[in-house]
């Protein structure tokens, strides 16, 4: 059994982590790798991707969102200021 390095961690605990992660992300990847099978996913996913936004309607409601928060700044009253005027200088 090797020396223990205190501190961290030690080398054995390690290597022994390391190596069953290896195995279960091994096991695990080719697994989730794998296309996706039968009509009702190809299904699914061709009904996904029709609703999908393309990237007009992304800059057509950048455009919504900017005229919409214009015009509330322009509507809502300025406050005046509880400080007082500035005095430059101080």
């Amino acid at each position: 059994m090797a020396t223990k390095v205190q501190g961290e961690g030690d080398y054995e605990s390690a290597r022994r982590y390391n190596s069953e992660t290896r195995k279960f992300v091994k096991a695990k990847g080719a697994a989730a790798s794998r296309a996706p099978g039968g009509p009702v996913d190809a299904a699914a996913l061709r009904k996904a991707r029709s609703k999908a936004r393309d990237g007009g309607q992304d800059a057509r409601d950048a455009q919504l969102m900017t005229k919409a928060t214009r015009a509330a700044e322009k509507a809502a009253p300025r406050r005046k200021s509880k400080r007082g005027p500035s005095r430059p200088g101080q």
